[in-house]
């Protein structure tokens, strides 16, 4: 009767420690160190679903005891160092944390880096400039007859205009008469800046992954100060400048290749006031279906600019308002009122992808290997042949 009492109070006591050893206190968990791992994953699994609302998913193959023992530690540290000690890697999901070996995360990174290096790109063209818009009315661009970086242009020849001579001149015709001529669209934009009618204000480009987004900004970042609700003063920061957004895909179909791509553009400005801060914005969304080396035109966004100048009689006119008044009867101020309109050319050309590239650059490298020994022997036969002559 004393051995059966004696082994029940054993088993007893053994299963109040381990009981003990496997304890929840809020957010805290004591795990015995002879805890195998999966029950220790499942303890934490509890406490993770309860606080957090995420489950743990182990997808390690692990049995073995945790061999360290854990004491009134938060449960989320305990599982970052229950990964650190068995090296284990943790992936944080909207709604579950995924245990995994670092051999199945290398296999998988090595998966993605596969899938994009098989992946094509596209080398997107920008240029942004600035042209007075009364200008392009005369001259009569029509943007949608933009081909391989030629547009039309209706130029109106007039008393002699500078400018339309020189687009007469740069398109080769010989008759100073009105009509529709091909111009390219760098010589334009040279004739337009000799003129002062326009500037380049950008000429961005990038290369993209096809499916991914790629972003270029030429400008400042601007900071306001915010206030939350513990009365915290933080920055909150704006971009402006010319910033460009794109993200093309290159879709393929009955081997013709075409490039679809959503791009946003923008040029803005900030002016810091007293109370706040205006930012001044021109901005375009637009989805576009492109062929490989096509240019298309984003047109229409448009600036109004004021300026101020003072005419009148040379150094009375710019008298102090006390000296009499006399700079009010020398002179005057006139205000002037030009509106200018923003072209956003974009070309789009597919790049192949880098393991085509890779091989090849090394058939052009074998290529020329081949080119070099051959030349090699035509010299050498042909010296052969001058020393038999020679003799």
């Amino acid at each position: 009767m004393k051995k059966i009492t004696l082994i029940i109070f054993v088993l007893f006591f053994t299963f109040s420690c381990i009981t003990i050893a496997n304890e929840i206190i809020d957010e805290k968990v004591t795990i015995y160190r002879n805890t195998e791992f999966p029950k220790a994953i499942n303890i934490l699994d509890r406490i993770a679903e309860k606080y957090e609302d995420k489950r743990i998913i182990n997808q390690t193959t692990i049995k073995a005891p945790i061999e360290l023992p854990i004491t009134g530690m938060n449960w989320k540290e305990a599982l970052g160092l229950l990964a650190k000690y068995h090296e284990l890697q943790i992936e944080e999901l909207p709604s579950a944390y995924i245990i995994k070996s670092k051999e199945e995360v290398l296999e998988e990174d090595k998966s993605e880096l596969k899938q994009i290096i098989n992946k094509k790109q596209v080398r997107i063209n920008a240029i942004f400039f600035k042209v007075d818009k009364s200008f392009l009315k005369s001259v009569g661009i029509d943007w949608s007859t933009l081909i391989q970086g030629e547009v039309e242009a209706s130029v109106n020849f007039k008393g002699g205009s500078k400018v339309a001579s020189d687009i007469f001149e740069a398109t080769g015709s010989t008759r100073l008469e009105n009509g529709d001529m091909k111009i390219d669209i760098n010589t334009l934009l040279r004739i337009i800046e000799s003129h002062e009618l326009g500037t380049v204000i950008a000429k961005p480009n990038i290369v993209v992954i096809s499916g991914e987004k790629g972003s270029i900004q030429v400008g400042d970042d601007f900071s306001v100060k915010t206030v939350d609700e513990a009365g915290n003063v933080t920055d909150e920061f704006f971009s402006t400048g010319i910033i460009m957004d794109v993200t093309p895909q290159v879709i393929t179909q009955d081997d013709n290749e075409c490039v679809f791509m959503e791009a946003r553009v923008e040029k803005s400005s900030a002016t810091p006031g007293e109370v706040s801060t205006i930012v001044h914005k021109s901005q375009s969304e637009t989805k576009l279906l492109l062929f490989d080396g096509e240019e298309t035109v984003i047109a229409g966004l448009y600036d109004t600019d004021y300026t101020t100048t003072r005419s009148g009689i040379p150094i009375l006119k710019d008298l102090p308002w006390w000296v009499f008044g006399i700079r009010y009867l020398t002179g005057y101020n006139q205000r002037q009122k030009s509106i200018s309109e923003l072209i956003i050319i974009l070309k789009a050309e597919i790049i192949d992808p880098l393991d085509k590239s890779r091989k090849r650059n090394i058939t052009l490298d074998e290529q020329r290997t081949k080119n070099k020994e051959f030349g090699n022997r035509a010299d050498e036969i042909h010296k052969n042949v001058e020393e038999e002559y020679n003799e």
